[in-house]
């Protein structure tokens, strides 16, 4: 058991940042939920999923929907609305919470709910880096035949609040939910997918909130960008694959995810980057460089601060860098093959065929 002190969540979201890879949301929302978070308690409690009985219960807490949306509207409110349909739905006694991710935002996902409740964080999300569709965080529940997911939503400002709670096949549950973020301005607050303790013992990123804070530590340790990406190589294997200006940088949000791509041009070449709200590929004059789940990052070159996908701007000094996915706490959505073919056939780039050796469907 660990306390999570301010200070300590606070490096989780710098940890955070970088592993979102691109997505994971936003650092000034992060620090939003960070402050509402410290209202309500002193510390929260995270567990290891070892400290859980095997047949406990434990839920999912996610944000979805596009992280450059402008109406975002997401309060302590919309997250208990969340929690009071989800328990009025299936009754269950919740045990812990996990995040869906890691990210500037997504590594908070439960740090209210947690505060406001006394229920514990589990230090096992569904992936220890962002990933673009819900699926990806499902842990292989989509892969569970009988499985039934319950997705509980809330979000919105009252012009366009929505709350909602369905229960049915993960696929079609999460395509609802991602429905409900559109609808609601841009992100809805989400709890779902029950799972017990030994489930997600076996398929969820055991020990990436510690990674995260670990990395967080890494950073505020470092006076520049510079020696941020030096130490990131030292420990991480990064690699830097450019250092320059970025430019051509392009942009759309499609069915409540960001879309587009930029160029990092400095003397190593220029290099291009495509995401889905995450980075999925680099790529320099056609050869590719990395592929999602590896982690491809942009930093500011002064800061070393991690650059969102809907934070990018052309002319921004900034290094692109992978850091290989063995490096990475990766959950079972990880491992499926159909889920990166998903993407593949969305983007029109091979996202299959240099993973295979990550796939066991």
């Amino acid at each position: 058991m660990i306390k999570l002190t301010k200070e300590l969540c606070e490096l989780a979201l710098m940890g955070g940042l970088p592993l979102g890879g691109g997505g994971g949301g936003l650092l000034s929302a992060g620090r939003e939920a960070l402050e509402e978070t410290f209202r309500h308690t002193d510390a929260l409690t995270m567990l290891d999923v070892s400290e859980l009985d095997p047949d406990a219960v434990v839920v999912t807490v996610s944000t979805v929907g596009a992280p450059s949306a402008k109406d975002v509207h997401l309060t302590s409110q919309h997250w208990m609305t969340a929690l009071k349909n989800f328990e009025e739905m299936t009754g269950q006694k919740i045990a812990g919470f996990i995040s869906c991710e890691n990210g500037a935002i997504s590594t908070a996902n439960g740090w209210i709910i947690s505060a406001l409740t006394g229920i514990p964080i589990v230090d096992a999300p569904c992936n220890g880096r962002a990933h673009p569709t819900g699926t990806m965080g499902s842990m292989g529940l989509n892969t569970i035949c009988d499985y039934m997911s319950v997705q509980s939503s809330c979000g919105g400002n009252p012009d366009r609040y929505i709350e909602t709670v369905a229960r049915g096949r993960l696929d079609t549950t999460a395509r609802m939910t991602r429905q409900c973020a559109v609808a609601s301005g841009g992100m809805v607050g989400v709890i779902r997918n029950p799972v017990t303790a030994a489930y997600l013992a076996k398929n969820g990123a055991v020990g990436a909130i510690s990674q995260a804070i670990a990395l967080g530590k890494l950073y505020s340790s470092c006076a520049s960008g510079g020696e941020f990406v030096s130490r990131l190589q030292e420990t991480m294997d990064a690699r830097v694959l450019a250092h320059g200006k970025i430019e051509n940088y392009e942009l759309k949000m499609e069915g409540g995810l960001d879309v587009g791509r930029l160029d990092v041009a400095g003397p190593e070449g220029r290099v291009s980057l495509t995401f889905f709200n995450e980075y999925m590929l680099a790529e320099r004059d056609g050869t590719r460089l990395a592929t999602f789940p590896d982690l491809i990052c942009t930093l500011d070159a002064q800061t070393g601060e991690a650059i969102s996908t809907a934070e990018a701007a052309n002319g921004r000094e900034a290094y692109a860098l992978v850091i290989p996915k063995e490096k990475l706490i990766l959950g079972a959505g990880m491992r499926q093959r159909s889920l990166f073919k998903e993407v593949e056939d969305l983007i029109h780039k091979d996202m299959t065929a240099c993973n295979e050796g990550l796939f066991v469907d």
